[in-house]
């Protein structure tokens, strides 16, 4: 598990590959589950400034995420990946 900073979230550190990505609390609380064709875009794109009406969950995210976690792996197996993980999991309930 990766703290939630600027530097964990650059080319060196998330690939730019098909996968799965988790956002955590400062608990390690799981807040969401995610799948992305492009990891490192999807990723980075959390910590940029958006407009809340295009993007709310994004915005609602933004300052309880504390740490994260990817997985990379072919874009269909990732989707199969997070439905099952949602599955069992309360995401998205900020």
């Amino acid at each position: 598990m990766l703290k939630w900073n600027r530097e964990n979230t650059l080319k060196k550190v998330v690939p730019n590959r098909p996968g799965i990505y988790k956002f955590y609390d400062s608990n390690r609380r799981l807040l969401y589950v995610g799948h992305a064709a492009e990891l490192r875009h999807r990723v980075q794109s959390y910590r940029q400034d958006d407009d809340p009406r295009a993007h709310p969950t994004k915005v609602n995210l933004r300052d309880h995420i504390k740490y994260y976690q990817f997985v990379p792996m072919p874009e269909r197996q990732a989707r199969e990946a997070e439905k099952e993980v949602k599955k069992h999991t309360k995401y998205n309930y900020l």
